[in-house]
């Protein structure tokens, strides 16, 4: 890819920036923490007032710092996209009232089965959506700014990651949801529980994370000031440790000696359950009074009637800015965390599926870090991938014989009968967003 200069202005298309927590995220990275100036950042979201909104925070961000940005909104994806030199992606398609689709059907037609953004029926029909939007996306990513690199924030995100990959757009997909880590450990060394971002933690510890998102593992902990290995320490005092509703995590790593990083949450989304992880969960994404009261400080705050602050105090953990400043404006930057098409830096899982390790971001682009996956987890990471590669190969191959696959490899689908007929009545409800699978 040529390469991007600070000198010259870079373009950012947002989509999905209307979110009341990733939109203003986006703007406080850009502007506040790395005062890019001379970037053009081109906020999309079908929801117009919300997005001409969010844009006129940002525009008051710059004007507040001083830092020269230009802060556009669209309701139009072409027009936010033309000429980007990166695509921020967090969109969704009507993800709440859609969730509720798929969790009647699965509750008629499979009762007791988890309802999650990931895992299970619920987790096959998200993803099927979310892989149908994202190849209209690099469909107009290659008209419109053919040599852009994506940043997917989306889930299912190694799923839509690697559907994209495969559309032939450069990706690099965001999600620090295995920081929670960071937290796990303190308490299980020092009984005592910390919150993002993890502090003293990240301070004192070198922890590195590997494996696939969602179902990354830690696989080696270190003092960062001796080198000592906490390994040992931390697998003896484990068992003093509270699970705190983590009884799925704290058996693997009974199991494997190695601790899952991301918790139960969300790693019963890939393990069939032993009557540990509740039958159904799906996450909450705010109430209309919640909403409403979100709409209403973004317009106290776009009008000067309140501090941009407020607006970042729960702000998002992905940090897909950081790239754009290591590429665009030499800053730079290691992940904890990155997902990236697998070229060797997990040897034990395949070359087609993206996997998550560390990364630098550097001018030429995300750098990721070879990192040996322990045997004891390897073969769980790898059926999670070969169910991921199989729910792509279905959306781009539109087979209905690959969907039903991906059910049966799935692990926490036991009635895989009541599965097969809960997602095919999922696919049939969403019909008017999904190709014809045959």
């Amino acid at each position: 890819m040529r390469r991007l200069s600070a000198k010259s202005d870079v373009k950012v298309a947002v989509l999905g920036a209307g979110s009341f927590v990733f939109g203003p995220s986006v703007l406080k990275d850009a502007i506040a923490e790395h005062r890019l100036s001379g970037l053009e950042l081109a906020l999309m979201d079908p929801n117009g007032p919300v997005v001409e909104l969010m844009a006129a925070v940002g525009r008051r961000m710059g004007g507040d710092l001083g830092v020269k940005v230009s802060v556009t909104a669209h309701t139009e994806r072409a027009r936010a996209l033309e000429g980007a030199d990166f695509v921020i992606c967090s969109a969704a398609r009507e993800l709440k009232r859609r969730f509720e689709m798929d969790r009647e059907i699965v509750e008629r037609l499979s009762p007791g089965h988890l309802v999650t953004e990931f895992g299970g029926i619920a987790g096959i029909s998200y993803s099927l959506r979310q892989i149908a939007l994202i190849q209209e996306i690099c469909g107009d990513m290659r008209r419109m700014c053919p040599k852009a690199w994506l940043l997917e924030a989306a889930n299912p995100l190694p799923r839509v990651s690697q559907a994209a990959h495969e559309e032939g757009v450069r990706t690099a997909g965001f999600c620090s949801v295995s920081l929670s880590a960071y937290g796990r450990i303190w308490h299980i060394l020092h009984a005592q529980r910390i919150g993002y971002p993890f502090e003293p933690a990240r301070s004192v510890l070198e922890v590195t994370m590997a494996g696939l998102n969602h179902f990354s593992w830690v696989v080696d902990v270190r003092d960062a000031a001796s080198g000592a290995d906490l390994y040992p320490e931390l697998r003896n005092m484990a068992p003093q440790y509270a699970p705190a509703g983590e009884p799925a995590t704290f058996r693997l790593f009974h199991e494997t000696g190695y601790l899952p990083a991301p918790g139960d949450d969300h790693i019963r989304d890939f393990i069939a359950s032993r009557g540990e992880i509740p039958g159904r969960s799906w996450r909450r994404h705010g109430s209309v009074e919640e909403r409403e009261a979100r709409m209403e400080l973004l317009r106290k705050v776009a009008e000067g009637q309140a501090p941009w602050q407020m607006l970042t105090e729960h702000e998002s953990w992905e940090k897909p800015m950081d790239l754009v400043a290591a590429m665009a404006y030499d800053k730079p930057a290691r992940f904890h965390a990155l997902n990236l098409i697998n070229c060797g830096q997990i040897e034990a899982l395949g070359g087609g599926v993206f996997v998550e390790t560390p990364a630098v971001g550097t001018s030429v682009g995300p750098l990721p870090e070879r990192v040996e996956l322990p045997a004891s987890v390897a073969g769980a990471c790898e059926l999670t991938a070969t169910v991921t590669d199989t729910i792509v190969r279905a959306a781009r191959r539109r087979s209905r014989r690959l969907v039903h696959r991906a059910v049966e490899l799935d692990p926490t689908i036991l009635d895989k009968g009541a599965g097969m007929a809960a997602i095919d009545a999922c696919m049939g409800a969403h019909a008017d967003v999904l190709p014809a699978y045959e």
